[in-house]
Protein backbone atom coordinates (compact mmCIF):
# COMPACT_ATOMS: atom_id res chain seq x y z
CA UNK A 1 0.00 0.00 0.00
CA UNK A 2 1.52 3.69 -1.12
CA UNK A 3 0.84 6.19 1.42
CA UNK A 4 -0.96 9.14 0.19
CA UNK A 5 1.43 12.14 -0.22
CA UNK A 6 0.14 15.51 1.36
CA UNK A 7 1.32 19.02 1.11
CA UNK A 8 1.66 20.25 4.94
CA UNK A 9 2.53 24.26 5.80
CA UNK A 10 3.89 24.11 9.29
CA UNK A 11 3.47 27.59 10.83
CA UNK A 12 4.84 29.48 13.84
CA UNK A 13 5.45 33.34 14.65
CA UNK A 14 8.04 35.52 15.73
CA UNK A 15 7.18 38.38 18.02
CA UNK A 16 5.35 39.45 20.74
CA UNK A 17 1.28 39.62 20.08
CA UNK A 18 0.78 42.61 22.27
CA UNK A 19 -0.98 46.17 20.86
CA UNK A 20 1.51 47.71 18.13
CA UNK A 21 4.19 44.70 18.06
CA UNK A 22 4.93 43.50 14.89
CA UNK A 23 4.09 39.72 14.92
CA UNK A 24 6.20 37.78 11.82
CA UNK A 25 4.61 34.32 10.73
CA UNK A 26 6.75 32.17 8.01
CA UNK A 27 5.07 28.66 7.08
CA UNK A 28 7.65 26.06 5.79
CA UNK A 29 5.73 24.13 3.56
CA UNK A 30 6.84 20.19 2.15
CA UNK A 31 5.36 17.55 0.57
CA UNK A 32 4.97 14.58 3.68
CA UNK A 33 4.41 10.99 3.35
CA UNK A 34 3.30 9.26 6.75
CA UNK A 35 2.51 11.22 9.81
CA UNK A 36 3.22 15.04 9.68
CA UNK A 37 4.07 14.39 13.41
CA UNK A 38 7.60 12.89 12.31
CA UNK A 39 8.30 15.01 9.30
CA UNK A 40 11.85 17.10 9.55
CA UNK A 41 12.77 15.17 11.97
CA UNK A 42 16.34 13.64 10.37
CA UNK A 43 16.95 17.53 9.58
CA UNK A 44 16.38 18.71 13.01
CA UNK A 45 18.62 15.62 14.19
CA UNK A 46 21.24 16.92 11.41
CA UNK A 47 21.15 20.57 12.37
CA UNK A 48 21.21 19.49 16.11
CA UNK A 49 24.53 17.78 15.54
CA UNK A 50 26.33 19.70 13.36
CA UNK A 51 25.88 22.56 15.81
CA UNK A 52 25.84 20.74 19.23
CA UNK A 53 22.73 21.18 20.34
CA UNK A 54 20.39 18.56 22.57
CA UNK A 55 16.74 19.33 22.86
CA UNK A 56 14.62 21.56 21.09
CA UNK A 57 15.59 23.97 18.31
CA UNK A 58 14.75 27.32 18.43
CA UNK A 59 16.39 30.01 15.92
CA UNK A 60 18.12 32.25 19.16
CA UNK A 61 20.03 28.98 20.72
CA UNK A 62 20.83 28.28 16.46
CA UNK A 63 21.99 31.54 15.44
CA UNK A 64 23.75 31.52 19.01
CA UNK A 65 25.97 28.55 17.78
CA UNK A 66 26.26 29.86 14.39
CA UNK A 67 23.75 28.00 12.37
CA UNK A 68 22.60 30.96 10.30
CA UNK A 69 24.14 29.72 6.70
CA UNK A 70 21.89 26.23 7.48
CA UNK A 71 18.76 28.04 8.23
CA UNK A 72 19.18 30.27 4.78
CA UNK A 73 19.75 26.32 3.35
CA UNK A 74 16.60 24.89 4.76
CA UNK A 75 14.81 28.30 3.48
CA UNK A 76 16.64 27.59 -0.10
CA UNK A 77 15.52 23.65 0.36
CA UNK A 78 11.46 24.12 1.35
CA UNK A 79 8.63 26.76 0.17
CA UNK A 80 8.89 29.15 3.04
CA UNK A 81 6.04 32.34 2.94
CA UNK A 82 5.93 34.91 5.28
CA UNK A 83 3.84 37.70 6.64
CA UNK A 84 4.72 40.87 9.02
CA UNK A 85 1.69 42.22 10.96
CA UNK A 86 1.38 45.03 13.04
CA UNK A 87 -0.79 43.69 16.02
CA UNK A 88 -3.88 45.24 16.83
CA UNK A 89 -6.12 42.77 18.26
CA UNK A 90 -6.42 38.66 18.15
CA UNK A 91 -9.55 38.75 15.75
CA UNK A 92 -7.82 40.87 13.18
CA UNK A 93 -4.47 38.89 13.54
CA UNK A 94 -6.41 36.05 13.13
CA UNK A 95 -8.25 37.22 9.92
CA UNK A 96 -4.40 38.41 8.26
CA UNK A 97 -3.16 34.95 9.63
CA UNK A 98 -6.22 33.39 7.72
CA UNK A 99 -5.48 35.32 4.34
CA UNK A 100 -1.77 33.93 4.68
CA UNK A 101 -2.60 30.76 4.79
CA UNK A 102 -5.03 30.70 1.98
CA UNK A 103 -2.26 31.88 -0.49
CA UNK A 104 -0.08 28.96 0.31
CA UNK A 105 -0.47 25.48 -1.70
CA UNK A 106 -1.58 23.09 1.47
CA UNK A 107 -3.31 20.75 2.32
CA UNK A 108 -3.10 20.79 5.91
CA UNK A 109 -1.81 23.41 8.22
CA UNK A 110 0.15 22.49 11.62
CA UNK A 111 -0.28 25.88 13.46
CA UNK A 112 2.22 25.58 16.86
CA UNK A 113 0.58 26.14 19.77
CA UNK A 114 -0.29 30.06 21.18
CA UNK A 115 -0.12 31.18 17.32
CA UNK A 116 -4.15 30.75 16.65
CA UNK A 117 -7.11 29.09 17.18
CA UNK A 118 -6.70 25.98 14.62
CA UNK A 119 -10.39 25.03 15.13
CA UNK A 120 -11.03 28.37 13.62
CA UNK A 121 -9.35 27.22 10.39
CA UNK A 122 -10.26 24.37 8.00
CA UNK A 123 -7.87 21.60 7.44
CA UNK A 124 -5.82 22.84 10.22
CA UNK A 125 -4.19 21.50 13.64
CA UNK A 126 -2.35 22.93 16.82
CA UNK A 127 0.48 21.08 17.97
CA UNK A 128 3.09 21.93 20.38
CA UNK A 129 6.62 22.80 18.70
CA UNK A 130 8.39 20.49 20.66
CA UNK A 131 6.49 17.14 19.30
CA UNK A 132 6.28 18.41 15.98
CA UNK A 133 9.86 18.63 14.56
CA UNK A 134 8.39 20.67 11.24
CA UNK A 135 7.02 23.01 13.53
CA UNK A 136 10.84 23.47 14.81
CA UNK A 137 12.31 24.08 10.86
CA UNK A 138 9.46 26.47 11.06
CA UNK A 139 10.92 28.51 13.76
CA UNK A 140 13.82 28.39 12.55
CA UNK A 141 12.95 29.80 9.02
CA UNK A 142 10.62 33.26 11.37
CA UNK A 143 13.57 33.74 13.37
CA UNK A 144 16.29 34.17 10.79
CA UNK A 145 13.26 36.04 8.07
CA UNK A 146 12.56 38.07 11.04
CA UNK A 147 15.28 39.42 11.82
CA UNK A 148 16.64 39.81 8.35
CA UNK A 149 12.97 40.96 6.46
CA UNK A 150 10.24 40.16 8.02
CA UNK A 151 10.17 43.20 10.03
CA UNK A 152 6.55 45.22 9.94
CA UNK A 153 7.16 48.81 8.79
CA UNK A 154 5.97 51.76 10.55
Amino acid sequence: MIEEVRRVAFVDESGRKSYCNCVVVAALAADVQGSYMYWGADIVERIRRELGISGELKWRRVKRRGGARLVEMLIRSFEVEHLAVHYTSQRDFEEALWRFLTDIDADMYVLDVGLADASKYPRAVNKPSHKVPGIQLADLAVGYISEIAGRCRS
